[in-house]
């Protein structure tokens, strides 16, 4: 069986972070838009929270299981919760995931190039290429109608679907004839990704997208991605003012840069 993305990250920054088994946890935050871990090395990562699958899947008044437990704990223990298919586990555990590989990316940086600004900026469109985003995220959707013939959106949760929007049932049907794939990073941490590039296979340019996308790049490299849209924390206690107060992506761009990475080397799979 292939190794799911999430256990190749994890591997992957146990063996590129120094003392990994050294830092802890110092503070995490489930809010109503994304969910925030600092770290004691002073490091932050984001994750969607996915508010209404958690509310759907929790049967009694406690929202997470781990509340009360997460703070002081390795985070390489709580990053093991990535792989979880619960999903208040697996958001907590990808936040975490996304705060260690902020480490090793800072420590491996010239293993990338990495391009400041609007990732559509670096996707080539034309009037050829259909288009598949997976993801509902409406403010890409202008620019890309105005340079692709065709552009089909697959969103997962009902509330973020409108008309014209298809369910995540389509993929199977959709990404397999795409020139073009964009995919959410909230698709690491609901357990999607690794299908979504198997679909994704045959497109020409894949990237994925997201305050989400802070997984270490070349294990999405290896996979097709060509690249990630991610965010680099700069501000690590306004992020998690803003997560605790119910912010989302508008009020992050106060605490992070959205920088987009390429690799430098062809990343062999």
């Amino acid at each position: 069986m292939t190794t799911r993305i999430v256990e190749e990250a994890l591997r992957k920054v146990k063996a590129l972070v120094p003392n990994v088994d050294e830092l802890t946890v110092s503070q995490v935050v489930l809010g109503l838009g994304y969910t925030g871990v600092r770290l004691s090395s002073g490091h932050g990562g984001l994750c969607y929270t996915f508010q209404d699958e958690i509310a759907q899947a929790t049967q009694h008044c406690q929202i997470s299981d781990l509340a009360g437990t997460m703070a002081g704990i390795p985070a390489v223990t709580l990053a093991e919760k990535s792989k979880s298919w619960d999903i208040s586990e697996s958001v907590v555990g990808v936040a975490t995931l996304n705060a260690l590989s902020q480490i090793a990316i800072e420590r491996n940086i010239e293993k990338y190039s990495v391009l400041k600004g609007d990732v559509l900026n670096y996707i080539k469109l034309t009037k050829k290429d259909t288009v598949a985003m997976v993801g509902n995220m409406q403010p890409l959707v202008p620019p890309i109608e105005a340079k692709a013939k065709e552009l089909y959106i697959i969103e997962r949760t009902p509330t973020r679907r409108c008309e014209g929007v298809l369910p995540d049932t389509a993929c199977d049907e959709i990404l397999p004839k795409a020139d073009v794939v964009l995919i959410t990073g909230t698709a690491i941490a609901n357990g999607t990704i690794d299908h979504l590039l198997e679909l994704a296979a045959k497109a020409e340019q894949i990237a994925v997208i997201g305050a989400s996308a802070g997984i270490l790049p070349e294990v999405l490299f290896k996979r097709g991605v060509n690249l990630v849209g991610g965010a680099k924390i700069t501000n690590v206690d306004r992020m998690m003012q803003v997560v605790s107060e119910g912010g989302g992506t508008p009020a992050l761009k106060s605490a992070m840069d959205f920088v987009t990475f390429k690799p430098k080397l062809k990343i062999m799979p």
